[in-house]
């Protein structure tokens, strides 16, 4: 049997959306009215509660930031050296920064390089954050901490790859990301590595300099 309430709702059509606790005790409210006869009242609250309001304009909202221990900037310096390494050699790698969190900041992939070299340098960078060591010392500790080894694989879950190319990058024994070398052959992503650490070393000193002469 279908009550004087649902009658109400059904003749004024349900909010499509209700957004706030108060829209809801008004819908219920002017139902109520409706079942005990005051439709003139009840009509307005429903009129009220369909009332949308008008939506904000994201350009007006606050921006929102999140820490930033590695700019874009800082991977990029890191990127050009590593691949002009792999260019010198005439090879084809991947390149990857993320921050402490594992956080994408660049990428890199040269001409000719496979795709599955970009995961693989994603997941060599992401190797070396988590476990925060170079992925050539994770590698040794499948004969050495097995245990700490598959952990480790079974918590990122297909993320983290813990083969040689992966570093992460220190500043003061604090981890604030890692870079991720892969598709060079040889010990080449080691080395591209290495090569993109020391450049944004460099770049860093470079910058700590400029600003105590300012």
């Amino acid at each position: 049997m279908i009550g004087p309430a649902n009658i109400a709702l059904q003749r004024f059509g349900k909010p499509q959306k209700i957004r706030h606790s108060l829209w809801l005790r008004l819908t219920i409210t002017a139902a109520t009215l409706f079942a005990s006869g005051n439709g003139r009242l009840g009509a307005l609250l429903i009129a009220i509660a369909q009332e949308k309001p008008a939506p904000i304009e994201r350009s007006s909202r606050p921006l929102i930031r999140v820490p930033t221990h590695l700019s874009l900037e800082e991977a990029r310096v890191i990127i050009e050296a590593a691949k002009s390494v792999v260019q010198a050699e005439n090879g084809r790698a991947a390149f990857a920064v993320v921050d402490f969190n594992g956080n994408l900041v660049s990428l890199d992939s040269m001409d000719g390089t496979s795709g599955f070299w970009v995961r693989f340098a994603i997941g060599k960078a992401m190797g070396a954050a988590t476990l925060q060591q170079s992925t050539a010392e994770s590698a040794d500790q499948l004969q050495t901490n097995p245990q700490r080894f598959h952990s480790a694989l079974s918590l990122m879950q297909g993320q983290i790859i813990l083969i040689p190319g992966g570093l992460p990058l220190i500043i003061d024994n604090v981890i604030v990301g890692a870079v991720g070398s892969a598709g060079h052959r040889g010990d080449g992503d080691v080395r591209a590595a290495k090569a993109g650490i020391a450049a944004w070393e460099k770049y860093r000193q470079s910058k700590a300099t400029e600003g105590t002469q300012k």
